[in-house]
């Protein structure tokens, strides 16, 4: 046994120097490694972040839609009932004018024979003169008669314009409010199935954003992950270069057994390290155990 307190040993502080250079590097490559990972990971939060700001102003775009979308159509509902009386007021005079219309060609039936029968007249007064059965003066009389029959008739003849000048004025006034309450019920609901169809296509690139919204966060979540697992290396690697200097600048009593013992505990806690292991508090306490 060799009394009183020795340096460490020459081939152990050899050893653990040796070890000290591959562990600062590792730990290096740890710290790097990390960093480089944490730059992902803020990378894919702000574009995380990013998604979910045009989401949220997608919903808001949508919200407003639906709105525009239920006032239209409540709208066109109310739209729908003026246009219906509206085509009441319109039919109701319509049909009174058409009966007016209707006595005035009865009454003018009664009067006076029709275009077509005065023509057929004609025909057979022609066929008389021709076959020879009516005298020339009379058949110059009878069709002189015929004619005033027939200015007569075209004269007479009831239209629909005949009907009287201010049940006339009153429908055309009716038939232009139908149109303009017609009008209006259709750009009510154009607006609202406008509105409905852009509701469609925010749904739509709503989907859209929120698949890419869940492929950020997982990526947020494994770069973190990843980030995480290095900087554990770090730590432990960190911890390790103390331990290490601690036995550097020690003293030991131990015997050359006892030396070469720590020796390979350290050799085998430095393997590990260097192998990606994550050393844990029991690893570390064997390397304080040598300080």
């Amino acid at each position: 046994m060799i009394a009183g307190r020795n340096p460490i040993g020459g081939r152990m502080k050899s050893l653990i120097g040796e070890r000290k250079g591959l562990v600062e590097k590792k730990t290096q490559q740890s710290r790097d490694e990390r960093n480089k990972q944490n730059d992902e990971v803020k990378r894919w939060v702000e574009t995380r972040k990013g998604v979910q700001e045009t989401l949220r102003k997608l919903m808001d775009e949508m919200d407003r839609q639906q709105e525009i979308r239920e006032a239209e159509n409540k709208k066109v509902r109310e739209l729908k009932v003026v246009r219906e009386e509206k085509t009441k007021i319109m039919q109701s005079i319509r049909t009174e004018l058409f009966a007016n219309v209707d006595e005035k060609r009865n009454s003018q039936r009664n009067k006076t024979r029709g275009i077509k029968q005065i023509k057929k007249a004609m025909d057979a007064l022609e066929s008389l003169q021709m076959s020879g059965k009516i005298s020339e003066k009379k058949f110059q009389e009878d069709r002189k008669k015929l004619i005033q029959e027939m200015n007569e008739a075209k004269e007479s003849k009831v239209s629909f314009t005949d009907g009287p000048s201010e049940i006339r004025q009153q429908l055309k006034k009716a038939e232009a409010e139908q149109e303009k309450a017609h009008a209006a019920v259709d750009a009510a609901a154009i607006v609202a199935q406008s509105a409905h169809d852009l509701m469609g296509e925010i749904k739509n690139e709503v989907t859209r954003l929120r698949d890419e919204h869940s492929d950020a966060h997982r990526r947020v979540e494994k770069f973190r992950r990843i980030a995480d697992k290095h900087h554990r290396k770090f730590l432990v690697g960190m911890r390790c270069i103390q331990s290490i200097d601690g036995i550097l600048n020690s003293s030991m009593d131990e015997v050359e057994s006892d030396e070469q013992a720590s020796s390979v505990e350290a050799r085998d806690l430095m393997d590990l390290l260097m192998s990606g292991e994550t050393l844990g508090l029991d690893d570390l306490m064997a390397f304080q155990r040598n300080n």
